[in-house]
């Protein structure tokens, strides 16, 4: 296998470019030329746009794909789901300035583990 070993990609080298930044008006489709010469088209949305509205979303999205356009902004949030923050437990205070006791399991727990993968 290994006389077959050839990369595919080059991925030690990343070219330069200049920062392409752009700002225009909510509701507005604005033409965004790249760096190698493609365009996008990127639509904001509306200011009064409600990103709760799931069918709304969908539609919006749909309408987006039909017309060549990518949206930016918040096009969708479910209220009724928890947040990610709040999946994930994780707390206000930053992890490194939390003491030891409260990064690292006990060695009980550590003994627990190893012992169910043996």
């Amino acid at each position: 296998m290994q006389e077959n070993d050839d990369p595919i990609n080059e991925i030690g080298f990343v070219p330069s470019f200049e920062e392409i930044a752009v700002d225009y008006n909510s509701g507005e489709v604005f033409e965004v030329e790249m760096h190698d010469g493609s365009n996008l088209r990127l639509r904001k949305l509306h200011e009064d746009y409600d990103p709760t509205d799931k069918a709304n979303a969908v539609r919006t999205l749909m309408e987006a794909q039909t017309n060549g356009e990518i949206l930016t902004g918040v096009f969708y949030i479910n209220t009724a789901q928890p947040t990610f923050i709040d999946l994930l437990n994780v707390v206000d205070q930053p992890l490194g300035t939390l003491p030891e006791s409260l990064t690292r399991p006990p060695k009980s727990a550590f003994d627990a583990l190893m012992a169910e993968l043996k």
